[in-house]
This record gives structure tokens, sequence and C-alpha cells, in this order.
């Protein structure tokens, strides 16, 4: 039976981290328990074929995966479409969804689209020809992603789409929005969905699970693509103090020169 102490040093700094409240003695009844029972991914079937936009007759392209359109309220060639629009007024000047201290408004619109014929490329598409969906769509599909803010991520992103491919290189179903690294080497493991990027690091598996497989064997090793240091997650010095008053030690200290 796995235990705490069988997984990488850092993935079991980073679980304790994502677990201190747990306490170490539950994160490790966590491994013990879970073992045997994959992470489940993103709950999306992974496309037979490469996405595609189509123009619908709302004059905005529509993401399409194995001929379906997958920004409407139904999988179809053809849909509803539903977005919620929220705004807040303050002293006369409006601001996108909810702000404190203002008038805080929101109307929700809905629309029918039919998909045209003839498909592009997603790259093809400017962000504001684009069907923003409804907010679980946009929460989980971004194609393409928006521009990384540094060049050294724009460049290492070409990269990994041109070795591996622009879907999320662990599920595979969903569109790979961020670039992601080993905190504890600096090495760039792959291109990944925003669902799964938020998760990889929860995972208690030692082995057999695909997100621990991912981990201990990143698909963009080969690469060799260093991320830059000034470029790392750096946690806050109260979020530190607060997973050391759950755990009583600092889980992150062996690589707090990398984090701090």
């Amino acid at each position: 039976m796995p235990t705490l102490d069988d997984l990488p040093p850092y993935r079991r700094a980073k679980l304790l981290w994502e677990y201190a409240h747990f306490g170490e003695a539950g994160v490790d009844d966590m491994v013990r328990e879970r073992a045997g029972e994959p992470c489940t991914l993103s709950g999306v079937s992974k496309p037979a074929s490469p996405r595609v936009a189509v123009l619908g007759g709302d004059d905005r392209y529509h993401l399409m995966s194995d001929g379906q359109m997958v920004c409407g309220k139904r999988h179809a060639k053809q849909g509803w479409h539903r977005q919620n629009c929220s705004w807040t007024e303050t002293d006369g000047v409006l601001s996108y969804g909810y702000r404190t201290g203002g008038t805080y408004d929101s109307i929700v619109l809905e629309w029918f689209v039919q998909a045209g014929a003839e498909s592009v490329p997603l790259s093809s598409v400017m962000p504001e020809q684009r069907c923003p969906g409804d907010d679980t769509y946009s929460a989980m599909h971004m194609w393409p992603p928006p521009p990384a803010k540094t060049a050294p991520v724009r460049r290492m992103r070409a990269a990994l789409v041109k070795a591996l491919g622009p879907d999320c290189h662990l599920c595979g179903a969903l569109p790979g929005a961020m670039v992601d690294h080993d905190y504890s080497t600096g090495m760039v493991r792959g291109l990944l969905c925003k669902l799964c990027n938020r998760t990889v690091e929860e995972c208690p598996h030692v082995d057999g699970c695909p997100k621990a497989e991912y981990m201990d064997h990143p698909p963009a090793a080969h690469l060799a693509l260093p991320y830059p240091p000034f470029l790392a997650y750096k946690p806050t010095e109260s979020a530190r103090r607060q997973k050391i008053e759950l755990l009583g030690f600092d889980p992150l200290a062996p690589w707090r020169p990398a984090c701090s």
C-alpha cells in the first residue's frame, strides 16, 4: 500500500501544500485510500480529429469538434447559445462584471446559430471574431489561448504546439492553454488546459494514474525547455504562514529559494 513518503520529494511537498487543511496524517490517509482509483480528467471526450472554427449565421466563428458545435447549449451542428452579461456603474463609469461600491446590473442573451459548411484553422480567427459561449464553455475552452504576456512563454508555447500538438498534453480533450513546468527542476512538462493545469499537482497517486504518469514522465521532457524562474508562481508569505500553522512546518522549505 503506497504512502505519502513513497511520492517523489517535491510531489510529496506539493501535496501537503495543497491539502494542508487535512494535516500530514490526513494527507497520508488520502494517499492510501485513493490507491487504485486514478484521478478523473476533464470528463470531455477526446476529439477524433483536429478542432476547427466554422462561421455561423450570427457572423461569429464557433468552435467545432468532431462535427459538433461545442459552444452551444446542446452539442450539435446548430443550437441555442446563451451568454450572461453583467456590469457595474460607478460614478457614471461602466465596468464589466460585479464591482463593489456601484450599481450592478445584468442581462441574459440567447440566440440560435446555424453553422456554415466551410471551416478554418483556429489560429486564423481573431479573438473578437470568436463566439464567447457561456461561462462553463469559456472556463474550459480557450481557442486559441490569449497570447502570453512575455516573449519566453510565447516561444515555449509555440515549441510545444509544434512538437506535441495544440490540445492538452494530459487529457487531450481540451485546447492547451497553459505552459506547465516542474517547480523542483524548473523544466517545462507540457501544455495543459486550464482544468488540468489547476488540478494536476493535486494527484495523490504514486503510479497507475494519468496525472502521476504525466508528472513522472513529462511529454515535453525531450525538448529540454527551462521555464524562466522570474515567471514562476510565488506563494505569498500569508499563504505560507497559513500552511505552516496547519501542518507545523513549511512543506516547500527545501525548494524555498526557487519559490520565494
